[in-house]
């Protein structure tokens, strides 16, 4: 696995084991998508294959494709029997119309140039009373820690990227990304969408918790390599800041916001 996706991995489970509420944004989708079982599911961007692991292990017996740019996700997401993969672009999807029966792309649209152009290519290979369905982060999500981070690295030569994009790769537009836009977009493409939002939180219960999710996006979204000397300087000096929070707080816990909307229309 690269080491984007190693990092994403670890956000991922990051995010699972600390936050305030149990939602799952893969059970959320699926649902969302009324799978009986026997549908065919193209997810678009689908990294790691955790969402399509989560419908397979479900027992869905429909076929399960995914793409991705990067060629160590589509490796990974192939290692899992039963799923597909290939390496293509959302901006011009490599498939017939109407080809699938559900089509997704969690946490895809920032890094589109053009996210309304990749919206009517997923309404073009989904079947007409399909569904489909996307979901982007809130626009601050762990913004406290991020903050922290951005503060000490700046200074060092590193700027980071918005909290919003803290899943997506190099995004090209975050900040105008949000559920303000989305809701439009889906609509304009299908002439129809539903609107289901999570507010969430992230609590870290120790130093050494939240410390693992600092250099998750020191690597991240700061792009500091981890052999680079100044990576070790910034984490020491975002830990004593840390460490003092919470000796003044009576050992926490650390709450940071965060959460997802998931946007559903049909074909």
């Amino acid at each position: 696995m690269d080491d984007s996706l190693a990092l994403l991995a670890d956000q991922i489970t990051i995010h699972k084991r600390y936050s305030q509420h149990p939602y799952d944004l893969d059970t959320d989708v699926a649902d969302a998508l009324t799978l009986t079982g026997v549908e065919q599911i193209l997810d678009v961007g689908c990294g790691t294959g955790e969402f399509l692991r989560h419908v397979l292990h479900s027992g869905h017996r429909g076929q399960l494709v995914g793409i991705d740019i990067r060629p160590e996700a589509v490796e990974a997401t192939k290692r899992t029997r039963g799923l597909h993969a290939y390496r293509a672009s959302a901006h011009e999807l490599p498939f017939d119309a109407a080809a699938f029966d559900r089509t997704t792309a969690k946490h895809v649209l920032y890094y589109l140039p053009d996210p309304g152009h990749t919206l009517r290519e997923l309404r073009r290979v989904t079947r007409p009373g399909g569904r489909v369905c996307v979901s982007i982060n809130h626009t601050q999500t762990a913004p406290r820690i991020h903050a922290l981070v951005a503060a000490h690295a700046a200074p060092l030569g590193f700027t980071p990227r918005p909290a919003s994009a803290v899943w997506a790769a190099r995004p090209a537009q975050p900040d105008s990304v949000t559920a303000a836009s989305v809701a439009p977009l889906m609509r304009a493409a299908f002439g129809n969408v539903t609107v289901r939002r999570r507010d969430n939180a992230l609590l870290f219960p120790s130093v050494e918790s939240l410390m693992r999710y600092a250099q998750v996006i020191l690597r991240f979204s700061c792009e500091v390599p981890s052999q680079d000397p100044r990576h070790d300087v910034i984490l020491a000096r975002v830990e004593d800041e840390v460490r003092s929070w919470f000796t003044a707080n009576n050992g926490g816990p650390w709450r940071d916001a965060k959460g997802y909307t998931v946007f559903t229309s049909t074909r």
